[in-house]
């Protein structure tokens, strides 16, 4: 067993995408993790991740969460066993995580955890599926004097998947949002969900059928129900090594940079953790594929 989490290049160093030439991959990889998510916690960066059964620093043989000092390559706790799309959130000093029980046909809740040292955490019951739908990947973020959860949920009326919203006061209890949902017509997955002086950016997965290939898009709307899409998108498109996807993506602001966090590979078998860099702040990252400077 190690605490270590192994990275290696791809060869993308200094290879920026396509729609945002800022916006550049550093080629460190790792086979270790899938969904993550980059904060700022007691002036670190720190990466909570959903780490795989096969990841030597994984204590329990199963999927779990774990939180990773990017700095260091070390993980520095471990908890959720059995728990996957993780996704993490900073507020007052207190580190939350949201995940959901593993379940290869779709979880039956999500899970809240937070902790205010890294070691002693607590959980809660976050929120319940409707009937007959499933719930997969989540994200929050402070809008105002609230919080909103975007999540992945998959049920028989529409097209899988779709992204719903819901809020809370307290991030342990959520109320659903029954009018904002988005993607009814489509494949819409993966959801990251910012909030920026009034206005909500979300960036998700899109299938560009019949092709098997997936990218990354940005949207945006003032009240979680009518949307604008980014005429810059993809902000993320595969290239070289990275397979037919680029999903998953999250990040976070750090000094003068966004770090970028996001998963490639084939949508099947196999999938690799890589990271960017954007030169700026995450306002004018987003604005950036809105054509704003």
């Amino acid at each position: 067993m190690t605490d270590r989490v192994k990275y290696y290049s791809d060869g993308m160093e200094g290879r920026p995408f396509k729609t945002n030439p800022r916006l550049v991959r550093t080629g460190i990889v790792s086979d270790d993790y899938s969904e993550m998510t980059p904060v700022v916690f007691g002036g670190k960066l720190l990466l909570l991740a959903t780490a795989k059964p096969t990841a030597e620093a994984n204590p329990y043989g199963k999927q779990c969460l774990w939180v990773e000092d990017v700095a260091m390559h070390q993980v520095i706790a471990t908890f959720g066993e059995g728990c996957a799309f993780g996704s993490g959130f900073v507020h007052d000093d207190t580190f939350y995580a949201f995940a959901v029980p593993r379940d290869p046909g779709g979880a039956q809740r999500i899970d809240c955890f937070w902790s205010e040292d890294l070691a002693n955490w607590e959980s809660a019951n976050a929120l319940l599926p409707d009937e007959g739908e499933k719930l997969y990947n989540e994200s929050v973020c402070k809008a105002g004097d609230r919080f909103v959860m975007a999540y992945e949920s998959k049920e028989s009326k529409y097209p899988p998947f779709t992204i719903k919203f819901a809020e809370s006061l307290d991030l342990r209890t959520w109320t659903k949002i029954p009018e904002a949902i988005y993607g009814t017509d489509r494949y819409t997955a993966c959801p990251t969900l910012r909030y920026i002086d009034g206005t909500f950016y979300m960036l998700y997965l899109e299938w560009l059928q019949p092709k098997w290939w997936f990218e990354t898009y940005l949207t945006r709307s003032t009240d979680l129900i009518h949307w604008e899409q980014s005429p810059r998108n993809p902000v993320l498109a595969p290239e070289g090594v990275e397979g037919i996807n680029t999903s998953d993506i999250d990040l976070v602001e750090l000094g003068d940079k966004v770090i970028v966090y996001y998963l490639y590979g084939d949508q099947k078998t196999w999938h690799r953790a890589a990271s960017a860099e954007f030169d700026g702040t995450l306002e004018e990252f987003f604005k950036h594929y809105y054509c704003e400077t």
